[in-house]
């Protein structure tokens, strides 16, 4: 009985802490991710992300060697060239590494219903973090 009151409460306390942990901020629409080693102790990370009505994205830098990212369809829109780009299918941009960016208070808004299907291509050394989010 005694075995089955701490299970309880263990589980209790795990779905209660679990409900208020602070959010970690993210990216929308992680379709995939796939990951490949290098060699040289550097790893390719590679996402497609897919999402709708969008808007802009938490504010983070990526300590990897650069960002390639590759619109597959729709339209989406970057910073990296010091103003405000929209990119659609077959387009794409380039993020410097640690490149801070994402919250800008100057973030166009794009048309409702806008959505953008994207490859992500990073590459970062083995065993660290590609991307930071700042709070």
């Amino acid at each position: 009985m005694n075995k089955l009151f701490l299970i309880l409460v263990f589980l209790s306390s795990s779905i209660y802490g679990d409900d208020h942990m602070p959010e970690t901020p993210s990216f929308p629409g992680l379709l995939s991710t796939e990951m490949f080693d290098l060699g040289n102790n550097m790893t390719m990370h590679i996402e497609r992300r897919e999402s709708c009505n969008q808007g802009g994205t938490p504010k983070h830098f990526h300590p990897a060697a650069g960002t390639l990212v590759y619109v597959l369809d729709g339209t989406s829109q970057s910073k990296s060239s010091g103003e405000w780009q929209n990119y659609s299918k077959n387009q794409y941009w380039f993020e410097k590494s640690d490149w801070v960016h994402g919250g800008e208070d100057d973030t166009p808004e794009l048309p409702a219903g806008t959505c953008q299907e994207l490859l992500v291509v990073r590459v970062a050394e083995k065993g660290k973090d590609h991307t930071v989010f700042i709070e």
